[in-house]
């Protein structure tokens, strides 16, 4: 780039040029315009300097979007080590600014323009340049790549001439004592008196332009010039702008250095850059922005090393590929395809056929971030080595990751390892597609600010010795996470003890809170869950206490499960799902805030609060949906629980919708054997049920029932569970023994699997009381429901929804058995739940109604009778209900109805309508049809 004074300029402009010339030729560093040759040619006197493309500073923190101030902070850093430098030489810029500073096109930045340089203690000197105009733009050319080293300063720049040959010393005064040079925005107070400037005064000048590049505003903003000289004279400097994310810190250091006194500033440049550099990173890893070589600490690369020349490292940045020898390469492979399709499960190939390309695509994938990370700075000189060494720390984790995963999938081969059975190895492959899936995003990597931010607050030990040991806990705990995914829980929670004890032992408290933390999670999975609770509010305790953000919110969204859906108190479990979607909402993860909001929507559920757990679980839906995309296998879990509160809704259809979906999910992404699919066949069977339409739902649970006997063998829960299912089919369809014979081969295995008072028995215990009730065993069904009831309500509260189901089905046999008192007081307390929890007009409402109003007919009191009826047709004819439902509902309207011999036309018109229901949609029960028929025939109109 060459800078040509116009000839008709006098002769002060041409000393001043030869002036800046002398003054750039005198430095030598990465972060200065590098002047190479002063001269004339035909009466014109030129600089020949360093050609950069880019944009000035001033220009660059102006730019939409605005830089972050992490970002303004470490490309200041650079301008201020170029400054640095020159208060070595003895050098003072005394009118820097970001119109005076360049970022080139690969974002390296340098300070240009030292036209009004002095060496340090020279008084000033006349100048003809007073008012220096507009700031300049940049030397503008192509972009030439990495700078090469320039090596030493030609002789030429050492002594530029003047016109008649004579050498102009650099020390040479130009103005008299008291003129005022400068730009006055960013002019100190010394230099605005006509003082002599030094350092300080630089520093001064460049806390201003930093303060403008991290704050949108100058310090000092008055109405006018005036106006804004007097307030910098005074100090008086306006307060940070509301909402700001500037931290205090670089306030209080820009502040120090804006002092009016040059005595109350910083030391140095150094001392500030090295204030500066601390806020950007933790105490371990160093980027040294002063002196001509950088110390890089390369993480992944195995070595430290001092490079004066960037590009003498590019080799160093193609060895990615290597790292991952050992961990996903073709012995791993095969590894992993001999463990999975050993077990020989039904789903085990197309498991293998999901997971092979996915592990294929995350390692190249891993690789190539590696090899772009270390080239940002390494070759390209995009980023800091302080940002490439946050970078890398995050790889190196999602490296681990990636091990422990091929890990575990590679030990789920029954037949060379002998720790692990076949349940286990089963259970493996079951999770495996997930598991691959659930690897920790890469992307991540790339958010330099958070990386700095996380180990800003998490710093690792100062002791070598301690942050190696807790470097190989972490390991551990990497393994750990991944048997975790798997459901191989027993086995690592023998794992994690050790762990935890070593974490405790090392004093470290970070770790120690993960380790806590996995302790009580796995104490958790494996159905401890009083013994979980304390374990893992320890492990919030201690993330709290050590600003271990992550730990904090993972131990509270597990808080939030157990406390509100395992241990069953739901307001307990609401207050932890607030925390924990408050700490989602803080994070800047999204998968984070949708885990948080389906945690909360299930406990929202548990406490009948389905509207608000609706809105929860759609939102939580559309953030994994966006972050994602629309086939990840957990779009098929938050599908589910949405399906699960539209039944609960009585919104069949919308259910129907939901269930669907996700049943298509996990066919696309797990096959069509696998037990997941049969989670959504079940459901969407419970659907069928609701709408009456019984073959439907007996053909689904079928297909699920097959699946998980194949799948889990005949002793699973989950068996169990599609047992009860058909069972309760069976019932709906008048086959009564077979209803009896799948509900009595489900129970013994939910009381072996889970607990004889768990909520699942209760239900199977439930459904058997149904069965008694139908064949009119009235005893044993009385039995069946009060022991039911007594685990629902010590479990579940006594204002959950299934306390009330089974009290209504209590007033149904006292009915049965003519005590009418007991009956109605049953009804109404199921009433009374249910318009408590579900609002007044959910159909579930409705099943008291028609109690009630059966209660009074047979108490001869038709009027009572038709108020609770006509409430209950308003309600099923106005939601979505099995046709028989609704019919039950009319009949027992039109008995009401006859004893109003103005209303007997209505009552029969009514009781035909629930005939034909009956007839059409009743299979299995003839015996409401019967009755139907058999009441038409004795109550005509005549």
């Amino acid at each position: 780039a060459l800078k040509v004074l116009h000839t008709e300029l006098d002769e002060g402009h041409t000393i001043r040029l030869r002036r800046e010339a002398q003054a750039m030729a005198k430095l030598s560093h990465p972060n200065v315009v590098q002047v190479y040759e002063v001269g004339q040619v035909e009466g014109q006197t030129f600089v020949a300097m360093e050609l950069v493309g880019g944009q000035t500073l001033k220009d660059w923190i102006r730019q939409e979007p605005r830089p972050t101030w992490r970002q303004c902070v470490e490309v200041f850093g650079q301008v201020g080590a170029g400054l640095a430098a020159a208060h070595k030489q003895g050098l003072i810029h005394r009118d820097f600014k970001p119109g005076n500073a360049i970022i080139d096109d690969d974002g390296r930045a340098r300070v240009l323009d030292f036209g009004l340089a002095r060496h340090a203690g020279e008084s000033l000197s006349d100048d003809p340049n007073l008012d220096r105009g507009p700031d300049r733009g940049p030397n503008r050319g192509p972009d030439r790549g990495p700078d090469p080293d320039p090596g030493p300063v030609p002789w030429s720049v050492q002594r530029s001439r003047t016109k008649d040959n004579q050498a102009v010393p650099l020390d040479a005064s130009l103005t008299s004592t008291g003129a005022v040079l400068g730009t006055p925005a960013y002019m100190p107070p010394e230099q605005m008196r006509g003082q002599p400037a030094d350092a300080r005064s630089d520093q001064f000048s460049f806390c201003i332009a930093l303060y403008e590049a991290v704050y949108g505003e100058r310090p000092f903003e008055g109405s006018n010039m005036v106006g804004r000289m007097i307030l910098m004279m005074n100090g008086d400097v306006q307060p940070a702008p509301k909402g700001s994310p500037v931290p205090a810190s670089l306030r209080t250091m820009l502040l120090r250095g804006l002092a009016v006194d040059p005595e109350d500033r910083w030391p140095s440049m150094e001392v500030l850059l090295g204030e500066l550099q601390r806020l950007l990173a933790p105490r371990r890893w160093r980027w040294r922005w002063l002196g001509g070589g950088l110390a890089l600490g390369l993480v992944g690369l195995g070595t430290t090393l001092a490079i004066p020349k960037f590009l003498a490292m590019q080799e160093r940045c193609s060895g990615a590929q290597a790292q991952l020898d050992g961990i996903w390469d073709d012995t791993r492979r095969q590894d992993v395809k001999d463990a999975v399709l050993g077990t020989e499960l039904s789903y085990a190939e197309g498991t293998w056929q999901r997971i092979e390309p996915k592990l294929d695509e995350y390692a190249n994938a891993w690789a190539d971030k590696h090899t772009e990370v270390c080239e940002a700075t390494i070759v390209r000189h995009e980023q800091s080595v302080e940002a490439m060494d946050l970078r890398m720390g995050c790889l190196h984790e999602r490296r681990t990751a990636l091990r422990a995963t091929v890990k575990v999938l590679a030990d789920a081969d029954a037949k060379t390892n002998a720790k692990t059975n076949a349940k286990t190895n089963a259970k493996t492959v079951e999770n495996a597609i997930e598991l691959v899936a659930d690897l920790p995003d890469l992307a991540r990597c790339d958010d330099v600010e958070r990386l700095a931010q996380q180990r800003q607050r998490i710093p690792p030990p100062e002791d070598p010795q301690v942050a190696e040991a807790v470097d190989q806990l972490r390991e551990q705990l990497a393994d750990i996470k991944a048997m975790h995914k798997a459901g191989r829980y027993a086995e690592t929670l023998k794992q994690v003890e050790p762990v935890v004890e070593q974490a405790k032992a090392l004093g470290y408290g970070p770790l120690r809170a993960e380790a806590t933390y996995w302790q009580g999670q796995l104490v958790k999975d494996n159905g401890q869950y009083a013994e979980a609770e304390p374990e893992l509010k320890l492990a919030h305790t201690l993330a709290l206490e050590h600003e271990h953000d992550q730990i904090e919110l993972d131990a509270t969204q597990t808080l939030t499960f157990l406390v509100g859906n395992e241990l069953a108190r739901h307001d307990d479990g609401l207050t932890w799902g607030q925390m924990a979607l408050a700490l989602a909402n803080r994070s800047d993860d999204d998968l984070e805030l949708a885990t948080s909001l389906n945690h909360l929507g299930s406990v929202l559920q548990n406490l009948g609060e389905y509207e608000q757990a609706k809105l929860h679980h759609q939102r939580a839906l559309r953030i994994r949906e966006k972050a994602l995309g629309s086939e990840h296998p957990h779009m098929a879990a938050s599908l589910n629980n949405l399906g699960v509160v539209f039944v609960s809704l009585g919104e069949y259809e919308q259910a129907k919708l939901h269930y669907q979906r996700a049943l298509r999910i996990w066919e696309k992404a797990l096959g069509p054997d696998h037990p997941h699919v049969a989670v959504s066949l079940s459901n969407l069977g419970v659907v069928f049920v609701s709408l009456g339409e019984y073959g439907q739902a007996k053909l689904h649970y079928q297909q699920a029932l097959q699946i998980q006997q194949k799948a889990l063998g005949p002793e699973h829960p989950h068996v169990a569970m599609n047992l009860t299912n058909l069972g309760t089919v069976f019932i709906s369809l008048g086959e009564y023994e077979q209803a009896k014979l799948h509900y009595q081969r489900a129970l013994p295995i939910l009381k072996k699997a889970l607990d004889p008072d768990h909520p699942h028995v209760a239900m199977n215990l439930s459904n058997l009381g149904s069965v008694f009730e139908k064949i009119e065993e009235y005893g044993q069904a009385k039995l069946h429901y009060q022991r039911a009831f007594s685990i629902f309500e010590k479990a579940l509260g006594p204002d959950h929804t299934h306390v009330a189901t089974n009290l209504n089905n209590l007033g149904q046999v006292f009915q049965s058995l003519g005590k009418y008192e007991q009956a109605k007081l049953h009804h109404q307390r199921a009433l009374q739940i249910f318009e408590k929890v579900l609002g007044p007009d959910h159909p579930k409402v409705a099943y008291p109604l028609v109690g009630l109003a059966k209660v009074a007919l047979a108490q001869r009191d038709p009027t009572v009778a038709r108020e609770h009826a006509e409430r209950a047709v308003a309600i099923r004819e106005k939601g979505s209900v099995a046709p028989e439902l609704l019919a039950q509902a009319r009949f027992v309207l039109a008995q009401a109805l006859w004893s109003d011999k103005a209303q007997r036309g209505q009552a029969r018109a009514l009781a035909e309508q629930a005939g034909e229901a009956f007839a059409e949609h009743g299979k299995g029960r003839e015996d409401l049809l019967a009755e139907a028929e058999a009441w038409l025939a004795t109550h005509r109109v005549k």
